[in-house]
């Protein structure tokens, strides 16, 4: 259940980023988690999307340079409530021999609850470890479903 995520390499100077947006805005293409990184003279945007695929197409087509590395492009979703805030999600990667590459909050609320994005070193096992551990973890259909 990885969510691909899109990331783009930008100028770190003012506009740079309207730009970029400006491109999956004209196509409608929605954003649900958005995270930028000041990487001295670049930044590096990362980007959960309706249509990873079509977004990523769209950028590339327009000269913006995509982090293409399949390392960096799945990520997983993770509800956080009451029963499983951050601590134990991070106490059960933690345990589980998981590393945290990089996290980030979405927009997206469900019931009242918000969803981390998070890039496990190893997705596949921290998918597990989480199942195992009862948390909920939301493909990006249910993240569709559940933007507003």
């Amino acid at each position: 259940m990885p969510i691909p995520q899109v990331s783009v390499f930008l100028d770190n100077k003012p506009g740079s980023l309207s730009e970029m947006l400006g491109h999956l805005d004209r196509l409608k293409i929605k954003i649900y988690a958005l995270s930028i990184a000041e990487a001295g003279e670049y930044g590096v945007i990362r980007m959960i999307t309706a249509d990873p695929t079509k977004a990523a197409q769209t950028l590339e087509d327009s000269n913006f340079n995509l982090a293409k590395s399949k390392k960096n492009t799945e990520v997983v979703a993770i509800l956080i409530t009451e029963k499983n805030p951050i601590s134990r999600i991070t106490k059960i990667l933690g345990e589980s021999g998981v590393n945290i590459e990089y996290a980030y909050s979405s927009a997206v609320h469900y019931d009242g609850k918000f969803v981390l994005v998070v890039k496990p070193k190893e997705v596949e096992k921290a998918e597990k470890a989480l199942k195992d551990n009862e948390v909920a973890i939301l493909s990006l259909d249910e993240i569709k479903q559940h933007f507003q």
